[in-house]
């Protein structure tokens, strides 16, 4: 079954979401992603026969190569686009922003900004390069991808701020101080914490055992004059270590649920990887290139999440995900039934004319 009446709707799609983009830039990303969602794999090889066009494998090969090579194709200024095609659907909403740094391999790195969505995350803004060699030093380069990420979103929304210890940063917190954001953050467990009565511990030991909890007023990081309104130590069962969050507002327990959520990140990475997208086995090293390619794969991600959430929506789910509970993610749903739609010719039940995505 030819996979052509399918994607003359996600062509449409890409180029509402990015309007500023070239008909033949808008085709060749809806193309290409498609066939990413379709082989489960973006090594041009392995896509190339997935092409839903008339073209042969080899010149859609060639293709895909152009469009990573393609100098006219700013990958910040697409994702600029992309950004706030998507963070429409969450005018008036909370936006739950994650900033986190994936490898590829030992040779690079993408640091980037997502937006929390049905237990993953999906990709607003990201950078990459090698590991040694980013473009700008890392408190410059997280500050420039926020600020991109700000002037995407919508008025009327609130913006919560997650991130591991790893890139907790005072320059993050004033960030987000500054631009009216919302903060939880974890810390590194030597990272002193000053109590309202100024006494000082180190925040590893708030929560010392399994089971050991302490929320309150508090801040921290004192090496910079002391950041935060306040913390929350929690070491429940079944973690390895405890954590210890810093927030803007005194802290309670739901500041952990909401850090929780940081963990849907780390599936999306999954799905790019080994999960659904095969970026772990591309040989593009460039990072322009990379960053190129990372567009290309986050179409694919909110292509499928959309038909995921359109399914789910439909009352179909268990058309796909026959178990009784929910086993499967709203990107493996969608690309299930991208794939199906391909190998059964029901083509005229798959909607991508637009997402189909709806924050709570």
């Amino acid at each position: 079954m030819s996979a052509l009446p399918i994607v003359a709707d996600w062509r449409r799609a890409v180029a509402g979401l990015m309007p500023d983009r070239h008909r033949h830039q808008t085709n060749a990303l809806a193309d290409l992603s498609f066939a990413v969602a379709l082989a489960g794999d973006c090594r041009a090889g392995r896509l190339s026969p997935h092409v839903p066009t008339t073209a042969r494998p080899a010149s859609a090969r060639r293709r895909f190569e152009r469009l990573l090579d393609n100098p006219r194709l700013f990958p910040r200024r697409a994702q600029r686009e992309l950004a706030r095609a998507l963070l429409e659907h969450w005018t008036g909403a909370t936006v739950l922003l994650i900033l986190d740094e994936t490898p590829r391999a030992n040779d690079l790195r993408a640091l980037c900004v997502r937006v929390a969505y049905a237990r993953r995350a999906l990709p607003l803004a990201w950078v990459c390069y090698a590991p040694d060699a980013p473009p700008r030093p890392m408190p410059r380069l997280v500050r420039d991808l926020l600020r991109q990420v700000r002037g995407c979103l919508p008025e009327g929304c609130n913006v919560v701020l997650l991130a591991d210890r790893g890139l907790a940063w005072p320059v993050l917190i004033d960030f987000c101080t500054a631009s009216g954001w919302h903060y939880v953050l974890r810390l590194q467990h030597h990272i002193r914490v000053r109590f309202p009565d100024g006494t000082e511990r180190a925040a590893g030991e708030l929560a010392p055992r399994v089971g050991a909890r302490w929320c309150g007023e508090a801040a921290a990081m004192k090496a910079a004059g002391w950041r935060g309104a306040g913390v929350v130590a929690l070491w429940d069962a079944g973690m390895k270590e405890p954590w210890v969050l810093l927030v803007d507002e005194p802290g309670r327990l739901r500041h952990a649920r909401a850090y929780a959520k940081r963990m849907w990140v780390e599936e999306s990475f999954r799905d790019d990887k080994s999960g659904a997208l095969g970026w772990d086995k591309s040989a593009v090293r460039e990072p322009v290139h990379v960053s190129r390619l990372l567009l290309v794969l986050a179409l694919a991600l909110i292509q499928a999440a959309s038909a995921g959430t359109e399914l789910t929506r439909a009352g179909r789910r268990k058309q796909l995900d026959p178990r009784r509970g929910r086993r499967v993610s709203v990107v493996q749903l969608g690309l299930r039934r991208l794939r199906a739609a391909v190998l059964h010719g029901d083509a005229h039940e798959l909607k991508l004319g637009r997402l189909y995505l709806y924050p709570r």
